[in-house]
């Protein structure tokens, strides 16, 4: 009795749980919707013309992109500041910095502003500062340049290269100049705030059960209805991706889909209009399909109409959350809660205790 009363309720317990994860996800959509804010990384792609023995590698940090810059061979390396003054010299030798440059301060706190002066003077006074060809300093010159997310990338709601940069230096007396990007990368999920309303949906619908009960039938209906606008809406898209021309096995690809959203017409559907407990949870499971698949399939790049694409890509979204948070609805209110009743039972011979079959 009472390992099916505790089973009963630790079901009961899950699907709550299940549909407040569905809301919480929902609070917590990328791209277009909630993030935690967006990453920049920036990259070195080259220098040009070409230095051998010269490795400059960037770290992307939470203030100012980190350089290591590194020379091997009898070369000498020169990076300019700011005002196209002499900065960093590097020689077999070791590492020297100009005293007179105002951009001193990358090679300490890129949070303070550089020495700025009407004339800056191209004639170094040069400071040893290191007996090896290896150096690091902050590089503010290979980061997003201006605050808050790109538009471009914003518009994307994908990886996207946002800014290029161009530093000068000078390689064996010839110039030359270091070539980077920098990428936006979407945020991951935000959880935080939207986890605190998990336990308010869980008490929702405790609180929402014993009123919804009697109209189970009407929210079947209801489930139908938005189930069968929603396949349309992925039949729609599904045909529009054919139409993007993409070749070998991406072109066809799309097709997988159909036969999915003729057993959900067909089967499922029907089953969950008599009320079948199965057929919720393939509602359910259809639903988060729309959802997750709504969030990382991206409008094909060669798509005759995008603007449709991406409208499509919204209505999919809303469907999948429609159908997954309502097809959960039934199966938390159809979930057996009933306390099983103690068998009869009698006293035989010498106080034996039977218990009737």
């Amino acid at each position: 009795m009472y390992n099916r009363h505790l089973g009963a309720l630790l079901r009961r317990s899950a699907i709550a749980l299940a549909i407040a994860a569905v809301f919480t996800g929902a609070g917590a959509l990328p791209a277009q919707a909630h993030t935690t804010g967006p990453q920049l990384i920036s990259h070195i792609d080259a220098i040009a013309p070409p230095a051998p023995g010269v490795d400059y590698s960037i770290l992307s940090t939470g203030s100012a992109p980190y350089v290591t810059v590194s020379l091997q061979g009898p070369h000498t390396f020169e990076i300019r500041g700011l005002q196209g003054e002499p900065f960093i010299q590097i020689t077999p030798d070791g590492v020297s910095v100009n005293k007179d440059s105002p951009s001193l301060y990358l090679t300490r706190d890129p949070s303070k502003k550089p020495a700025t002066s009407a004339t800056v003077s191209q004639t170094p006074t040069w400071q040893k500062v290191a007996d090896q060809p290896l150096y690091h300093y902050y590089e503010t010159r290979a980061e997003w340049p201006h605050t808050g997310q790109p538009d471009e990338a914003r518009r994307l709601g994908r990886t996207a290269t946002v800014y290029r940069f161009s530093i000068p230096a000078v390689f064996d007396g010839r110039a030359a100049a270091i070539q980077g990007h920098v990428t936006w990368v979407p945020a991951p999920l935000n959880l935080e705030i939207p986890l605190l309303f998990v336990p308010l949906v869980v008490v929702a619908l405790l609180w929402l059960e014993p009123k919804a009960k009697p109209y189970v039938a009407k929210i079947a209906r209801g489930v139908t209805v938005v189930s069968l606008i929603a396949g349309a809406v992925e039949a729609a898209r599904v045909l529009l991706d054919l139409r993007s021309g993409a070749e070998g096995g991406a072109g066809i690809a799309p097709l997988a889909v159909l036969p999915g959203l003729v057993l959900v017409t067909a089967v499922a559907l029907p089953r969950l209009l008599r009320g079948d407990r199965r057929a919720y949870t393939w509602v359910l499971l259809f639903g988060l399909y729309l959802l997750v698949f709504g969030l990382v399939r991206q409008v094909a790049p060669a798509s005759p109409l995008p603007t449709l694409g991406t409208w499509l890509r919204r209505a999919e979204i809303l469907a999948g959350f429609g159908v997954s948070a309502s097809a959960g609805l039934l199966l938390f209110l159809s979930s057996p809660m009933r306390k099983a009743s103690r068998p009869p039972h009698t006293y035989g011979p010498k106080g034996r205790r039977v218990v009737a079959d």
